[in-house]
């Protein structure tokens, strides 16, 4: 049996060393096709997904099998897709550490605070419509409050950190923006709440319950990313040398 041998035209190494899948024809679509896909698996997309669910079907398993399946199934295709599109370039010349496109970082972001603005208005129309215990609806004001006061450290992070550790997040006006329109739904939300409820009479300890929640969730996402991305860092040092 012949052995099959198959080429990929890359660009010359002496005016370009590192290659991105972006770079090459043959790679670019499943690269492009894992990132879309990867949108699916974001935590705000599946929060919106729950939310949707939650109103329009009858049982509670619906809101958390559904979506969780469709962010695994999501993840796992965009990481075999990605794993796919970097096969193409030897590893010496995997350009590890390039940055997506402008235009992607935005559309994600735009994506990702749509999401999660329409789930948080999801949610508020229901609990409109429904006699809630307090001490349910205090856990989910605490996660609400939990998520602003995420996305605000991640502000601060990204204008005070060093850039070393910042690499990977959007740009500080963009995160600006996510933090003013989830500020705002968040304190519409409250509001409309408060109409039918008394917010004096909200239980402290499972708001602060709701918040240490999602935080610690995010926390952990966040440790994990950290290591995934020195890692490849590493990585990328490793094959140059």
């Amino acid at each position: 049996m012949k052995t099959v041998r198959e080429t990929v035209a890359l660009p010359d190494s002496t005016e370009q060393l590192l290659v991105h899948p972006l770079d090459i024809t043959d790679s670019r679509k499943p690269f492009v096709a894992s990132w879309w896909l990867s949108m699916l698996a974001m935590p705000t997309v599946v929060f919106f997904l729950a939310a949707l669910l939650w109103i329009v079907s009858n049982n509670y398993v619906t809101p958390i099998a559904v979506p969780l399946a469709l962010a695994v199934a999501a993840g796992l295709l965009a990481a075999y897709l990605r794993k796919e599109a970097w096969a193409y370039i030897p590893r010496k010349r995997q350009d590890l550490q390039r940055r997506f496109p402008t235009r992607w970082i935005l559309l994600r972001s735009v994506v990702s605070t749509a999401s999660l603005v329409a789930g948080l208005a999801l949610l508020t129309l229901w609990i409109v419509d429904h006699e809630l215990d307090t001490s349910v609806l205090s856990y989910i004001l605490g996660t609400a409050f939990g998520i602003v006061l995420l996305m605000l450290i991640g502000l601060l992070w990204k204008a005070l950190a060093p850039s070393r550790l910042t690499t990977e997040l959007d740009s500080w006006a963009v995160q600006l923006t996510r933090l003013i329109a989830v500020g705002v739904a968040v304190a519409v939300a409250c509001l409309i709440v408060g109409q039918r409820h008394n917010l004096a009479d909200f239980d402290i300890s499972s708001i602060v319950l709701g918040a240490t929640v999602i935080i610690a969730v995010q926390v952990i996402w966040w440790l994990i990313s950290l290591w995934l991305s020195r890692k490849d860092t590493a990585r990328s040092a490793a094959l140059l040398e």
